[in-house]
């Protein structure tokens, strides 16, 4: 290859690379959007496994899987879970909603009162989303309170209302629970 040639064909690699980049973020984009909800099919993703922290009575800090502006500004939160079971659980709504305090105390922002939790079962790869209403600033403070009280021995913990729950619980050998737990 003549040396004239050479800044065309590094110019033109360079052009390919940026081509093939472009393409695969948009397939991944295409793909994300597959499965976002219709209010946030023209949403921005603004927040991803960002860390927020909130101070006050208690300290929230909670990473944001993902976080969605829409049209109106609105920042709507999606968690994204990989388990077998095709639910939410209340300590998803938990997590969401620590998330959200934490990110409207640091941001100021304006963000949606439901946030979405992304169930994918292993295997499968299927992909269920599902939206829940997530708990107030007020509320996530009363339960990180109560945690705190129950870890200081100032409080007692409630014992689960399933066995199945016990079974998968880190504490289960300091708990004590009743008979049948």
């Amino acid at each position: 290859m003549p040396s004239s040639e050479l800044p065309l064909f590094a110019f033109a690699a360079v052009v390919l690379l940026i081509l093939i980049r472009w393409v695969r973020r948009a397939r991944l984009v295409a793909s994300e959007k597959a499965w976002l909800p219709r209010e946030l099919q023209d949403a921005e993703l603004v927040y991803a496994e960002q860390v927020f922290k909130a101070n006050g009575p208690v300290t929230l800090v909670a990473k944001v899987d993902r976080g969605y502006r829409d049209v109106r500004g609105v920042i709507t939160l999606v968690e994204l879970k990989t388990r077998r079971v095709d639910r939410p659980y209340l300590s998803d709504v938990i997590e969401l909603s620590a998330q959200r305090s934490a990110l409207a105390a640091q941001t100021q922002g304006l963000i949606a009162t439901h946030g979405y939790v992304l169930v994918q079962q292993p295997g499968s790869g299927r992909r269920t989303l599902h939206r829940v209403q997530l708990l107030t600033h007020e509320e996530v403070i009363s339960l990180a309170k109560r945690r705190e009280a129950i870890l200081d021995d100032r409080k007692e913990a409630q014992y689960a209302s399933s066995s199945g729950l016990c079974e998968q619980c880190a504490f289960r050998q300091q708990c004590k629970p009743p008979l049948g737990c």
